[in-house]
């Protein structure tokens, strides 16, 4: 959306379907939220019925704390918005503004000049494949990037220490409160409201515990972290599960090597941390604005490959430093109350860069909507 707003000529490539669901902690940040309200995508995700969020709910023994999120400027609260709303007014908006979208349709590899530069992916088209031949190309395909395997990105920094979740839909729980419980040592649950007067609720545990008491079981396995929190147990009474469970493992968190000749990676393709940070979405928005930016001031400016990327990545590896941390601490799970909140402030902190970064020169303004 950004690069063709800037001149570019875009494909995006996706295997999904349009349209189509994916797990997801749904939360967005202030900084999501801001960047959607710059992009001009905001007002269509509110259309859609998503339901804004002015307080979260933090428990870490004792009263709860409550922080008002209320916002500032078009920033009027948190959103959360299921995937199936989200990624289609983005899809539809990159569209618009442009670019071309091909849905069913995979990276089968990618190609080389003579000289090692990326110039181009081979596209499975089934029964054959074709070659389309780009000036960059952008790996935006999760953890496990094919684009990143193929070009051979370095991990920067490496975490081991990572949570597994187990998440379902519930209808009858409040659609303006974010809520997170870290009280008892070894396991997390939360709730985050979505469209269709639904909530996420999550609950966190060892990776471990996971592959011992989940693995082919989550819907005991969510039934038993339930039972055993008083809290949690009178929060989901009288409430109507919609739909069935879906669980994740545990990744560790990473860092790698941003961009190389004719290739750059974004979202968690170059840049992944724990769900419990309900981040990766803001991640990706941040990064696809950084990024962008920089492709642009190349191919439109002439300004210099290897400087421009490298300011993309110097500002993505400089949040990473301070996000990481805290979000390792809280994944763990194994801190107490105080630690837990001392972990929350830290983070707290982080995205307050994470804000003056995108206010700040750093980032060009985009274009207005097509």
């Amino acid at each position: 959306m950004l690069l063709a707003r800037g001149g570019l000529r875009v494909l995006a490539v996706d295997r999904s379907a349009y349209g189509s669901d994916t797990l997801s902690t749904h939360s967005l940040s202030k900084s999501g939220v801001l960047l959607l309200s710059r992009w001009g995508v905001l007002d269509r995700v509110k259309a859609a019925g998503t339901p804004v969020t002015r307080t979260v709910e933090f428990r870490y023994g004792g009263d709860p704390v409550r922080i008002d999120v209320s916002g500032e400027g078009d920033v009027d609260g948190l959103y959360s918005p299921r995937r199936t709303v989200l990624d289609v007014e983005l899809v539809d908006e990159a569209r618009r503004s442009g670019a071309e979208i091909c849905h069913g349709v995979s990276v089968a590899g990618l190609s080389f000049d003579p000289t090692g530069r990326v110039n181009g992916v081979e596209l499975n088209l089934g029964t054959s494949t074709r070659r389309i031949g780009a000036r960059f190309v952008l790996g935006a395909d999760g953890g496990r990037s094919r684009v990143a395997a193929a070009v051979g990105a370095r991990t920067i920094v490496e975490d081991p220490s990572c949570s597994a979740f187990i998440f379902s839909y519930r209808t009858g729980l409040a659609d303006d409160l974010i809520q997170n419980d870290y009280e008892v040592r070894g396991r997390a649950f939360g709730v985050i409201p979505t469209n269709d007067g639904l909530a996420c609720v999550w609950v966190a545990m060892s990776p471990q515990r996971f592959r011992t008491e989940a693995r082919g079981n989550l819907e005991g396995a969510f039934a038993a972290e339930v039972d055993s929190s008083e809290k949690m147990t009178e929060l989901l009474r009288g409430t109507e599960r919609v739909g069935g469970f879906r669980g994740a493992p545990g990744h560790p968190g990473f860092l790698r090597q941003a961009h190389g000749p004719g290739w750059a990676l974004v979202g968690d393709a170059g840049y992944y941390k724990d769900p419990v940070s309900a981040h990766g979405i803001t991640d990706a928005f941040v990064g696809a604005e950084l990024l962008s930016s920089s492709l642009i001031d190349v191919i439109n400016d002439g300004a210099p490959e290897q400087e421009a990327l490298a300011r993309f990545q110097m500002h993505r590896d400089a949040l990473a430093a301070t996000l990481m941390p805290p979000v390792a601490a809280l994944a763990r799970l194994d801190l107490d109350g105080p630690a837990s909140a001392m972990a929350f402030r830290q983070l707290n902190e982080a995205l307050k860069s994470e804000w003056q970064l995108l206010h700040s020169d750093a980032v060009a303004q985009p274009a207005a909507v097509c």
